[in-house]
């Protein structure tokens, strides 16, 4: 009986690879695949992972949803959080579609689970009085360099 493995892939929303500023944690998606070999390989650690051929299109996958939702991710702010939670759900829905098109193979390389983590630009209160009381403070903090 051939071994099922787990692969656990994290998708950077923004994925600019840059370091972030203190305390943001930027948008993942975390996508959980099942599968068995050719899908799956194992690295020279003897752990499971993605195929090279199966790895170089979801980067392919990636690179796209980046370009494609580009614009659209850059533009969320605070002020309309009905349609910041459309973009991330039409950006969530997109990424689940063009893996299920794409990338998985019946019973060889099939979607366990898509989660997210990292902080969603999806509400800030920008001009409430205590918020503007606690950013004056921080502004007013001794700089270290």
């Amino acid at each position: 009986m051939t071994e099922v493995l787990t692969v656990i892939r994290e998708f950077d929303v923004f994925g600019n690879g840059n370091q972030t500023p203190y305390g943001i944690d930027t948008p993942k998606i975390n996508v959980q695949f099942v599968g068995v070999s050719p899908a799956m390989a194992f690295d020279t650690n003897n752990q499971p992972k993605l195929s090279r051929q199966n790895e170089r299109q979801l980067r392919t996958i990636e690179e796209s949803l980046r370009r494609d939702f580009h614009d659209q991710m850059a533009a969320l702010d605070g002020n309309d959080l009905t349609q910041n939670l459309q973009v991330i759900q039409a950006l969530i829905t997109s990424f689940k579609t063009r893996l299920e098109q794409d990338l998985l193979v019946d019973q060889q390389l099939e979607l366990e689970s898509l989660t997210t983590t990292g902080e969603w630009l999806t509400f800030w209160q920008d001009d409430g009085p205590l918020t503007q009381i606690k950013a004056q403070q921080q502004e007013n903090l001794p700089q270290d360099f």
